[in-house]
């Protein structure tokens, strides 16, 4: 069906891209060491003079690199022995939070409630401009060329991007270019206007007047209007609806949403394949040195934020760890830089969430931000209070253990969880049913602790990892590619996943027949074709299972726990011929944007646990070097403020 290869075909588009200029992520920071990147603010600015004493403050605290902007000047960082990066080369165009009219989101969104009027839905830069997409392409060449001779450690394009700001609803791109390349997209795409009309239940007469629906005009169509354009819902209707596969079934009509769904599509390809852009435009001049982006958003219907496609145009990344992101971002990024960035005061907050992304594999650290680590001026340029509070913790990462497991490989269980994001498309549009016409205050500050299908997913993800599962996310193109096969899977869960295309439905029919194969899901998986539209008949049986039901349904992993609800997970890894553990107290994650805030349990204290390795020889803390069990089990006292870490008598031995 055509209208199933527009996210196929796009998507397949950016991977294309890549592929003419693959780059070896590790490159630069294959040294093995961890990089601790101190975000320089006016304190730095103003002490460019003081160079040995910001030297001895930034090597006290553990920092290895600075920042510059595109037009910095690294030498004196160079001469001081620092790596540098350059810092939000992009500007104005991809961050909406700074230099726009709607700096002030929540006085912009209470405006426009008051008329609703789409003539705001034009970005003030359109990213399928292309005047301002050429000038931005350039100002990445024109960096890489400056910085290129000192060998960065980074580009960062833009920090906070968005189409929006941060994962907040609105719909944007309604200018000319934007709507000028959706309709070419959509051509391209659907063989006919007929046919795109059969899809979107519309009556286009032309192309040139084809346009997507806004939120407003599809909530319309939910809530009952059949001639849904230009008209406004019955909003005590849609507040009283409920998504169930039994209504969409009974009335189609109201649950065809692709004029919405393709749009969103559209907007996070948009984001993707400029993105894609000025990293080659990077590339030109200075084809080594990773180009990224920091402050990303949760995985979401709105802001750009389908992760696997950024994931595709990306060589690092630093995530805001919000529902899951980290997680989804190592998964399709193995091997590739990824950062974190640390404003906490409390040196325990910063401590656990530094262990616990070493675990995960980040890289490195950015620390945020001179202003608050950094005090005093010229001769008297020192570290701050906070500064010396959290350098403890900081310099944890630059010991023979850490270092250790930064180069240790990472291992993995068959086990993967899908990633769907049409189906966090819909889950957005199901879940605001209740805001009614208010649903355009539904920051990603809300999302981050009120989403359900998130939450779900995040669950998930816990549940298995306190199971003693170590999973992967496997994205909706991967699992059409047959990866699930080619990978040796041999479970797949699926987190209320509304919405497959046939490809998808197809590949995963087969992995379920296959002998020893377990499918396993929450909800009727493939309710919709990926762009939203409605299927006639179910494709699964409707499942009525819990997370917790799921999980259990799996054999018990090899190494595991015996503990049961101790909130306690174990990462398993390889350096060589030595297989290394660790384990670790129940992480948060983040639930906003906001890197000074942490969210830490009143109680901090350490956790037995009952260790079963399945192997029947001593075993060993390799913190301390002492024995901790034997006979294939062990019991372990994990602490609250970093993992515990242990080894057979081989992982002893100096490596």
């Amino acid at each position: 069906m055509c209208h199933l290869t527009m996210r196929h075909m796009t998507t397949a588009l950016i991977l294309f891209g890549c592929a003419l200029s693959a780059y070896p992520a590790q490159a630069r920071l294959g040294d093995g060491g961890y990089r601790v990147i101190l975000w320089c603010g006016d304190t730095v600015a103003r002490n460019r003079g003081s160079t040995q004493e910001l030297a001895r403050a930034c090597r006290e605290l553990g920092v290895t690199t600075l920042m510059t902007g595109p037009t910095g000047d690294p030498a004196p960082w160079r001469a001081l022995g620092f790596d540098y990066y350059v810092e939000n080369i992009v500007s104005p165009g991809l961050c909406l939070k700074f230099r726009s009219s709607v700096t002030d989101w929540n006085a912009f969104i209470t405006q426009w409630m008051k008329t609703r009027s789409p003539d705001s839905f034009t970005r003030d830069v359109c990213l399928s401009d292309p005047i301002w997409r050429a000038q931005a392409r350039a100002g990445m060449r024109r960096t890489a060329a400056r910085h290129a001779p000192w060998n960065p450690l980074l580009y960062d394009i833009r920090d906070e991007l968005s189409v929006t700001v941060s994962a907040n609803p609105f719909d944007y791109d309604f200018a000319p270019a934007s709507l000028a390349a959706l309709r070419l997209r959509l051509r391209q795409h659907y063989p006919s206007l007929d046919a795109l009309n059969a899809a979107w239940l519309t009556r286009f007469n032309a192309w040139e007047a084809v346009r997507p629906f806004s939120t407003d005009e599809i909530k319309a169509r939910l809530a009952g209007r059949g001639e849904a354009l230009n008209q406004q819902p019955d909003w005590a209707a849609l507040r009283a609806m409920r998504y169930t596969p039994q209504r969409v079934r009974a009335e189609p009509e109201r649950w065809h949403l692709a004029p919405w769904c393709d749009f969103r599509t559209f907007m996070d390809d948009t984001l993707a394949e400029t993105l894609a852009d000025l990293r080659d435009g990077a590339r030109e001049a200075d084809p080594a040195t990773p180009a990224g982006i920091e402050g990303t958003q949760m995985p979401s219907a709105w802001g750009g934020y389908d992760l696997w496609k950024l994931s595709r145009v990306l060589d690092w990344v630093e995530p805001y760890d919000i529902t899951a992101a980290r997680a989804i971002f190592g998964s399709f990024m193995r091997g590739k830089p990824l950062f974190a960035t640390y404003g906490e005061r409390d040196p325990v907050a910063v401590s656990r969430r530094l262990w616990h992304l070493l675990l995960e594999g980040d890289c490195g650290a950015i620390l945020w931000w001179s202003e608050d680590l950094l005090e005093g001026e010229g001769p008297a340029l020192r570290l701050s209070a906070k500064g010396r509070a959290l350098a403890p913790a900081v310099r944890e990462m630059h010991t023979p253990l850490a270092r250790r497991l930064l180069r240790a490989e990472r291992l993995h269980d068959p086990v993967a969880i899908h990633y769907s994001h049409a189906s966090i498309q819909l889950a957005w549009l199901f879940e605001s049913f209740e805001d009614g016409a208010t649903w355009p205050r539904r920051f990603s500050s809300y999302e981050a602790r009120h989403n359900r299908h998130a939450a779900l997913r995040t669950d998930l993800l816990r549940a298995l990892r306190e199971a003693g599962w170590s999973p992967h996310f496997v994205s909706y193109e991967e699992v059409e590619a047959d990866k699930l096969e080619t990978d040796g899977f041999h479970t797949c869960l699926l987190p209320d996943a509304f919405a497959l295309s046939d490809r998808e439905a197809r590949a995963l029919r087969v992995f379920a027949r296959k002998p020893g194969n377990r499918l396993l899901y929450t909800g009727e998986p493939g309710v919709f074709n990926a762009n939203g539209t409605p299927r006639s008949q179910p494709l699964f049986t409707a499942s009525t299972q819990t997370v917790e039901q799921l999980v259990a349904a799996l054999p018990p992993p090899a190494v595991r726990l015996t503990t049961p609800g101790s909130g306690v997970c174990i990462y398993r890894f390889r350096d060589g011929p030595v297989r290394l553990f660790a384990l670790e107290q129940r992480q948060q994650g983040q639930v906003s944007d906001d890197v000074t805030a942490h969210h830490l349990p009143t109680r901090r204290d350490p956790v037995r646990v009952t260790f079963a390795t399945g192997e029947r020889r001593p075993l060993f803390d390799l913190r301390t070097g002492a024995q901790v069990g034997a006979e294939g089990s062990a019991e372990i006292e994990v602490p609250f403020e970093r993992p515990a870490i242990l080894g057979f008598a081989e992982a002893l031995q100096p490596q």
